[in-house]
């Protein structure tokens, strides 16, 4: 039987390995361009920023990795647009690491408890990690798609 430990970091494996693909595909400036209010390399961090954000206990607890958290799209579109493939890279091998040492450290019984985001909602960090999976997901088809429009290979689904 798989416990609910090893069972989070096969998923969270399967989300960085899409993620890694979704960064892969920054060539050009497609990933900049914003048309409809969206915009491929926001989206991008977006879905990185949000597991890094989740991965602490609590929103207090929280400490960015990228130097771009603005609290304002604008600002935080505007910076990611001076950036490049590295840049995403980076962030993403930084949030990645964090992440499965965060994991590590949980036995299936801490998973089953509340942490400081219990006021959000979330009733376990089972139900937490959960939804940053299906969050993660959502934006992965969001990218996918994107590539998909512009003739371009989608992302690998894992």
């Amino acid at each position: 039987m798989t416990s609910i430990t090893e069972a989070i970091n096969i998923e969270m494996k399967a989300v960085f390995k899409m993620l890694k693909d979704a960064t892969s595909r920054i060539e050009g400036d497609f990933w900049k361009e914003k048309e409809n209010n969206w915009m491929y390399g926001y989206v991008l961090f977006h879905a990185i920023e949000a597991i890094e954000y989740y991965m602490s206990d609590s929103a207090k607890d929280w400490i960015p990795l990228s130097g771009v958290s603005e609290n304002s799209e604008e600002k935080e579109t505007e910076t990611l647009k001076t950036q490049d493939q590295k840049f995403f890279k980076n962030y993403l091998a930084k949030v990645e690491t964090r992440t499965f040492e965060v994991l590590e450290k949980y036995k299936d019984q801490d998973f089953l408890e509340k942490d400081g985001f219990s006021p959000r909602g979330f009733t376990s960090r089972l139900h937490k990690f959960s939804y940053v999976i299906r969050h993660a997901m959502v934006h992965i088809g969001e990218l996918s798609k994107t590539l998909r429009d512009l003739n371009m290979k989608g992302i690998k689904w894992e």
